[in-house]
C-alpha cells in the first residue's frame, strides 16, 4: 500500500480537543461548507513524490480560513513548511501536529518566494536564512492554534475550520464513492458533508473534490484556529490610526472575555 506522506501522530494528554474551549469556540462558517473557499490547486507530486501531503493539506486549510475570515487568498509555500517541519520522503513523510507546530512557531511565506521544484534534492535542501526570517514576520501578524476533533463532532468542527484528516487513498466502489480499504496513508481536508451525509474532501493530488462513502472512517481529524494579532501601540501611531487604539483594546477585551466565559 503506497504511502503519500502521512505518519500517525501520538496523541498526548496535553493535546487540545474540540470542546475544551482552550482555543475558544467561535463559529466562523455556520454552514459548515467550505467549497466556496477552496484554494488554488497545487499538486504535491509531479515527476517527483514529495510525500508532503500533511504540509499541503494543512496549508490548504489555512488558505481557506483566510479567504473566508479575512477576505484574501494567500498561497503559502508548501515546500518551506515541508522542509522546516522535517518531512522526509525516505521515512514516510510527517505527522499533522509536527507540521502545525512548525507553522505555529516558524510562520510561513508566499509560494512565490519558495516555489515547488521538480527535483527531490533541490526540494528538500536547507531553507535559506532570509526566508526563515520572512516566516518569522508572518508570526508578527498571525497566530495559529489547532485541536483534535472526535469523529462524532466533525459537523460542529466544520463550522470553525476545514478539518484535516487521515484517509486510505484511493479505491472506489460501484457508485463512484471512495471507500476505506486499509490503514491511513494520506492527509486531506474535509470541507463539507453532501446532501446524502457523505464526507467531501479536498485532496492534494487531484483538482476535483472527492466524495467518500458515508461510513468512511476519518482518522486523527484536526481543526485550525487562525487569528490576526492586534497591532501594537507603536504600529498604530506609525500608521496614523492611533484614534482607533482605544476602540480596538475594548474590542479585544470583549473577545477575550467571550472566549473565557464560553
Amino acid at each position: 500500500m503506497k504511502n503519500y506522506g502521512f505518519k500517525a501522530p501520538e496523541i498526548k494528554p496535553t493535546d487540545f480537543f474540540l470542546g475544551s474551549k482552550k482555543l475558544g469556540s467561535v463559529e466562523i462558517n455556520p454552514s459548515g461548507d467550505w467549497k466556496l473557499y477552496l484554494p488554488t490547486f497545487e499538486p504535491q507530486s509531479k515527476s517527483i513524490e514529495t510525500q508532503s501531503c500533511v504540509s499541503f493539506g494543512t496549508l490548504s486549510a489555512l488558505e481557506m480560513i483566510c479567504k473566508l475570515q479575512y477576505d484574501f487568498e494567500p498561497n503559502y509555500s508548501d515546500r518551506f513548511i515541508s522542509k522546516l517541519s522535517g518531512t522526509d520522503p525516505s521515512t514516510g513523510g510527517n505527522t499533522p501536529p509536527k507540521v502545525a507546530d512548525t507553522i505555529r512557531h516558524q510562520g510561513t511565506i508566499p509560494e512565490e518566494k519558495y516555489p515547488f521544484v521538480d527535483n527531490l534534492d533541490e526540494y528538500f535542501k536547507e531553507v535559506p536564512q532570509n526566508l526563515i526570517d520572512m516566516g518569522a514576520k508572518w508570526l508578527e501578524e498571525f497566530e495559529l492554534g489547532y485541536e483534535y476533533v472526535n469523529p462524532s463532532d466533525l459537523k460542529i468542527a466544520l463550522k470553525r475550520s476545514p478539518v484535516g484528516c487521515a484517509v486510505s487513498a484511493w479505491q472506489q466502489n460501484a457508485d463512484g464513492e471512495y471507500i476505506r480499504f486499509g490503514n491511513s496513508n494520506h492527509w486531506v481536508v474535509l470541507v463539507a458533508f453532501d446532501q446524502k451525509d457523505r464526507p467531501v474532501i479536498y485532496d492534494s493530488y487531484e483538482a476535483q473534490l472527492k466524495t467518500l462513502s458515508k461510513d468512511f472512517r476519518l482518522d486523527f481529524p484536526m481543526l485550525y484556529v487562525l487569528k490576526k494579532k492586534p497591532k501594537s501601540v507603536e504600529q498604530e501611531y506609525a500608521s496614523g490610526n492611533h484614534y482607533l487604539i482605544a476602540i480596538k483594546k475594548v474590542y479585544r477585551f470583549l473577545i477575550d472575555l467571550w472566549f473565557y466565559l464560553f
